[in-house]
This record gives C-alpha cells, sequence and structure tokens, in this order.
C-alpha cells in the first residue's frame, strides 16, 4: 500500500506581511490540489495529515473546496487536528466528507486498512499515562499519527520510548514546518515539513512524504506553487554603484521571478556604496516577493581612523565596545556615512 504524509497546510492562515495575501491563500489550497492530483496518478490510497490542515476559523467555502478535493483524491483521509485553531471547519469537513476523511481523537484511535494499522491522537497536557496504552500488531505495519515538538512537551509529550517498543513502523509527525527524520529506537518518524511556504521565515523545500508499506520504503516528494531561494552574493569586487546594481543583477538571474528572493549581500564594501538602496531599486517588482538583508562589512582601516585627530577617528574608538561583529560593521557603515554628509541608506 502507498501512503501520503503530510501536514501544516494552515489553509486560510491570514499571512499577515506575506505578499499577496489572498493569492497566497488561494495557492496553498492549490498546493493540497496539486498532492491529492499526485496521489490519484501514482495509487496512493491514504492519505494522513498530521495536523494544523486548517488555520484558526477557515471560511466554509474553503472547507467545501477540500471536501471536493479529497472526493477527487481517490484516497481515505486520516486527519488529525493539531493546535491551530478551533474545530468548526474539521466539524464542517467531517459532515461533507462522512465516508473519506476519518479523525482522531484525544485518546488513541485506531483504523484497519488492509494490512495497515494507522493509529493516532490529539496530544493534550497531562496524559503522559496515555502512552502506556500504545500497543501495536508487530506482524502488521503501523503507522503513529502525532502532531507535537519531539523535544519540546509544550504542545503535548512525545514519548520516543514508548513509540520505540509499541510496534510502531512509522511516526507522521507534524508541527515543525521543515522536513526532518529522526530514529525512535529502530523506529522512523519524519515531519513532512510544509507544503507550501507562507514567507521567508520557511526557507526549507516544501513537499510531502510517501510511504510504501510493501517494499517498506519512505521518500520525500518535493512540491511546490512557489518556493523561497535564499542567494549569498559576495560584492566585494564592486567598485561604485553601476558595479554594485549589475552585480545583483547576475547573481539572481538564475532564479524564477515567481519565487520568494532572500538576497543576502555580503563581502567588504566601500563607505560610499548605498548597498540596500540598489538592491532594492533593480529588484523591486520583479519577484514574487523580495527580501534583501545587508551583512556587508565596510573596508574600512579602523586602526589607521583611529589614529586619526578627528571625530572620524573617535567615533571609530566608541563602536570598540560593540561585541556583535555584524552589528558593529552596521553602526560603522551608518556612522561614517553620516560624518561624511551622505545618506546612511
Amino acid at each position: 500500500m502507498k501512503l501520503i504524509h503530510t501536514a501544516d497546510i494552515h489553509l486560510d492562515s491570514p499571512l499577515s506581511g506575506v505578499a499577496e495575501p489572498l493569492r497566497r491563500r488561494k495557492e496553498l489550497l492549490s498546493a493540497l490540489e496539486n498532492m491529492a492530483n499526485y496521489a490519484r496518478h501514482t495509487g496512493v490510497q491514504v492519505i494522513i495529515v498530521a495536523g494544523d490542515l486548517f488555520d484558526g476559523s477557515a471560511l466554509a467555502s474553503t472547507v467545501r473546496n477540500v471536501a471536493d478535493i479529497v472526493k477527487g483524491s481517490g484516497c481515505t483521509w486520516f486527519v488529525l487536528r493539531g493546535n491551530h485553531g478551533d474545530s468548526s471547519p474539521y466539524d464542517l469537513l467531517a459532515n461533507l466528507c462522512s465516508q473519506e476523511v476519518k479523525f482522531f481523537g484525544d485518546d488513541w484511535t485506531k483504523y484497519e486498512c488492509a494490512d495497515v494499522t494507522i493509529c493516532g491522537r490529539e496530544l493534550g497536557h497531562d496524559d503522559a499515562d496515555k502512552w502506556n496504552e500504545l500497543q501495536l500488531d508487530p506482524s502488521r505495519f503501523n503507522v503513529v499519527v502525532l502532531h507535537g515538538d519531539v523535544d519540546d512537551p509544550a504542545y503535548g509529550l512525545i514519548d520516543k520510548k514508548a513509540i520505540a517498543r509499541s510496534g510502531a513502523s512509522y511516526v507522521a509527525l507534524g508541527h515543525r514546518h521543515a522536513y526532518a527524520e529522526y530514529m525512535f529506537g529502530k523506529v522512523r518518524a519524519c515531519y513532512s515539513g510544509a507544503l507550501e511556504p507562507r514567507g521567508f521565515d520557511e526557507c526549507a523545500q516544501t513537499g510531502f512524504v510517501e510511504i510504501d508499506t510493501e517494499k517498506r520504503t519512505v521518500g520525500f516528494v518535493p512540491q511546490s506553487v512557489r518556493s523561497v531561494v535564499t542567494i549569498e552574493l559576495d560584492i566585494s569586487s564592486v567598485t561604485g554603484d553601476i558595479s554594485l546594481e549589475r552585480k545583483i543583477l547576475d547573481g539572481v538571474a538564475d532564479v524564477d521571478t515567481r519565487n520568494y528572493l532572500n538576497l543576502i549581500l555580503v563581502g567588504e564594501t566601500q563607505e560610499s556604496l548605498h548597498v540596500q538602496a540598489a538592491a532594492n531599486s533593480v529588484l523591486g517588482g520583479k519577484f514574487f516577493a523580495l527580501r534583501v538583508k545587508d551583512c556587508t562589512r565596510p573596508a574600512i582601516d579602523t586602526e589607521a581612523l583611529k589614529r586619526e585627530v578627528s571625530l572620524r577617528g573617535e567615533f571609530v574608538k566608541l563602536t570598540e565596545d560593540i561585541q556583535d561583529e555584524q552589528l558593529r560593521a552596521d553602526v560603522l557603515k551608518m556612522g561614517l556615512a553620516v560624518l561624511g554628509g551622505e545618506d546612511p541608506q
């Protein structure tokens, strides 16, 4: 049997501060549909959502769209609610897809699908004793579904030792938005990561996990409508604003404009260069979303400046107490620009 494990889709997330939030909310739904289409065309029979399918009180129209996707997938869906938002969208989904969608309760809930057992529960506080009840038939392929943090019990304890001795074959995890693998004893556990990035803080490759219970294989399947692409560009060689702009454009030439561009500028630069302004000027409006981080350092002989009997010399001396190197570089760059009568931006 083939199964898909996904999580943390966060449909109808407010996406505050994200470029074109309404469009992005629709694209999150498109990402879910793309995964369902993959399932239908590759013989997947089961889709597991390890929490946070919806974000808060999702619109009824969104839930109806999810119901259409579920019914068109040809799969049975097993859904954890997770820890985001109320139960109303899940209750509506249950009414719309009473045959196709199965849910987990606060106690261990088990479902049998051919030779596969799918077992999960909503984690809560003060429920450590429930881990003693996790007992699975080792002759079957057993999937345990959980939503929480493997290193922090704030959202509910994940007892790795209990899982290791339970007879589990695979643990489908949700909560962390980047794909990650763990071993609980001899049991493989994975966070599927997010299905689609919702902003620059989700830079990891997005997609879902596919499990083949007959071949006993687990693999990550990359998928994205848009990605966050991070480019680190050393601009030490530039000598002026024109060469800086050309360097930036050449450095991002291969990045698809439909994506989020996370541009990090590094190296030593002349005091007179307006790095941030130049990047925003030549790249603004070219990508779906743009973030520029200026991590350059001024190409300054600070020892020579400290020997000057001048405001510049005294200013450089004052910055020596700043322990953070990047912060000191930023302060030096802006302060020397101001003392030179230039715009610090």
